[in-house]
């Protein structure tokens, strides 16, 4: 067991994970938080990448303790019934958003720094492996074979769907159009849409705010110098996180003096709202474009900033209508192919690709987190679709 003193600071870093991202993890501040010290801290922990071992290992030993309460609960259930499934898949999803909300911010901030930091990747592959365990252990009874695959197919269905969860559980329109593709997910994207899943369109219509009429954080005039430093902080935060996000960082990466940029953006929240709007005016021409060619780069960084803009939003509110535009428009410029690929000839229907999409997003940033390994790709979705 860990010392009080250890517990104490991984508390402390976790409170400020919640409140402030990942650039919120400064060591002096966190010992600080724990009434402790750098040199405590560096002699029972170690350095910074060591810190955020011990958070996902907690988070890890988090996740398997949920497997415990929520075993019971599935035994009950005939979970071989689609609709029953889905019930359970969105009750987890709101119990994270609520009871569990602190453990699952952190979980989604660590996830995402580890697609872009290599040096805090330990650790994640134990907690990813616990969220997929839980799945699969909840889904053996009824799924018999196919529960490895459709226990991990779940789980990067809610990597992908928890931060949108977290910033917008209470918005009725977002939780109609999460039903719908709850739906079709536990119903193996097999059948016609039924029920809530055959509105989709009109689902997508009505979540988030319109595109010509939702206000940006930040007036970033067109062809104007703030715009273009306001474009070089949205490429650090795609590329490398917020955490990188700096003036130094930024006038570095337009050649400029840090003077230069903060006489634009005053303090680093005032970039961070830049940067955040002119990742959203980027995102809103390419966001979902070939997220399925996993080896594009530039794929990766746009499903790394939508997660960034969510998880962003949980402290600035202004940016939730544009997490819930990029929530609802997810594999609107891949209909065709993701239908395809998973549904063969008889293609599918628009909640379920889109069900499918929202699966690949969490997949492939949970590999990417992981490092490599094992991802759920189209034709695994296929597999599980034309399955027993």
């Amino acid at each position: 067991m860990a010392s009080s003193s250890i517990v104490q600071i991984l508390h402390a870093a976790r409170t400020r994970i919640v409140a402030h991202g990942m650039a919120g993890l400064s060591l002096r501040a966190i010992v600080q938080d724990a009434e402790s010290s750098l040199g405590s801290l560096h002699y029972r922990i170690g350095d910074k990448g060591a810190l955020i071992g011990m958070l996902a290992a907690e988070e890890a030993d988090e996740r398997r303790r949920m497997t415990a309460t929520w075993s019971p609960r599935a035994a009950a259930l005939d979970l071989s019934v689609p609709d029953t499934l889905a019930a359970l898949i969105a009750a987890w999803l709101d119990e994270a958003a609520t009871l569990r909300r602190d453990h699952a911010i952190a979980g989604c901030e660590l996830m995402l720094e580890a697609t872009i930091d290599l040096a805090t990747r330990t650790g994640m592959d134990d907690m990813l492996g616990a969220e997929d365990d839980f799945w699969i252990g909840l889904l053996r009874p009824s799924a018999g074979e196919d529960a490895t695959l459709f226990g991990r197919t779940i789980a990067g269905y809610c990597r992908d769907e928890l931060p949108f969860t977290l910033v917008a559980s209470g918005h009725p329109d977002y939780r109609l159009l999460r039903t719908a593709t709850i739906a079709r997910l536990a119903a193996r994207f097999r059948g016609p849409a039924s029920g809530v899943a055959r509105h989709f369109e009109t689902l997508v219509d009505r979540c988030g705010t319109p595109r010509d009429t939702a206000v940006l954080p930040v007036d970033l005039p067109e062809g104007s110098r703030k715009a273009e430093l306001a474009g070089y902080a949205a490429a650090l935060i795609a590329e490398r996180g917020i955490a990188a996000l700096s003036h130094r960082t930024v006038a570095a990466r337009a050649g400029v003096a840090n003077s230069n940029v903060a006489h634009y953006f005053r303090t680093h929240d005032d970039l961070l709202r830049g940067g955040m709007g002119a990742l959203i005016l980027g995102m809103r021409s390419e966001l979902t474009q070939r997220i399925v060619q996993q080896r594009a780069a530039r794929g990766d960084a746009l499903l790394r900033a939508t997660h960034s803009v969510a998880l962003t939003a949980l402290r600035d509110a202004r940016l939730i209508p544009f997490a819930l535009d990029m929530r609802r428009r997810r594999g609107e410029n891949v209909r065709a192919e993701i239908a395809a690929g998973v549904g063969g000839a008889a293609g599918l229907d628009a909640a379920a690709t889109q069900a499918a999409v929202v699966t690949l997003v969490g997949a492939r940033l949970g590999a990417l987190a992981r490092g490599g390994g094992f991802a759920i790709d189209i034709a695994a979705l296929a597999r599980l679709r034309d399955g027993n």
